[in-house]
């Protein structure tokens, strides 16, 4: 074991001062008391990490923050932020929930990327809008099935379907209108 090197300082006006010193390891650690403050300082080589407590507050300042607990709750009756200038992960073993009582915006500068291993589901009470340069459905073994009391395709330039099988059936009114030339082609038509 090391000797540690410390130091008690009382002080009317700059409070208590408790000073412990490892001079081979070179590590310092201060607890001080102000009558404002109780800051918490262990000061090393490569690193400095601080705990500032006030009346109102408590500050970490640190290289490494690590919290392991087998519960975790974290509440606040105003607003909350978390920011990281690096790499940011959320990662649970079990079910994972996002919930919010106002609007719920995310946004990526680069690509973003849903996916899941298994069935995704998006539902809107109301309008539900997808808007892109270049959109593309694709099912890889199943249908791609469009349902609605009202489908409404329009291309500003061209729409193009095709298959090694194309079918339009109408229940009622089917009707085929151009207002340039209409062309029907096939290496067999039949009518009626």
């Amino acid at each position: 074991m090391p000797k540690l090197i410390c130091i008690i300082d009382m002080d009317k006006e700059k409070g208590l001062i408790l000073t412990t010193e490892d001079k081979d390891g070179k590590i310092l650690q201060t607890v001080k008391m102000d009558g404002e403050a109780i800051t918490l300082e262990v000061k090393g080589d490569s690193a400095t990490s601080t705990i500032v407590q006030k009346q109102d507050s408590v500050t970490v300042t640190c290289k490494s923050f690590v919290l392991k607990a087998e519960t975790i709750e974290v509440t606040s009756t105003k607003a909350s932020s978390w920011k990281s200038d690096d790499t940011f992960a959320l990662e649970s073993a079990k079910a994972f929930t996002v919930t919010t009582k106002d609007a719920l915006t995310q946004k990526a500068a680069k690509d973003a990327t849903f996916s899941s291993d298994e069935a995704v589901t998006l539902k809107a009470a109301k309008k539900f809008t997808v808007e892109g340069d270049d959109i593309q459905v694709e099912a890889k073994s199943g249908a791609v099935a469009l349902k609605a009391p009202s489908v409404k395709a329009e291309g500003q330039k061209d729409i193009a379907m095709e298959g090694a099988q194309v079918t339009v059936t109408a229940k009622a009114k089917l009707g085929l209108k151009a207002d340039g030339v209409a062309e029907l082609k096939g290496g067999m038509v039949n009518v009626g």
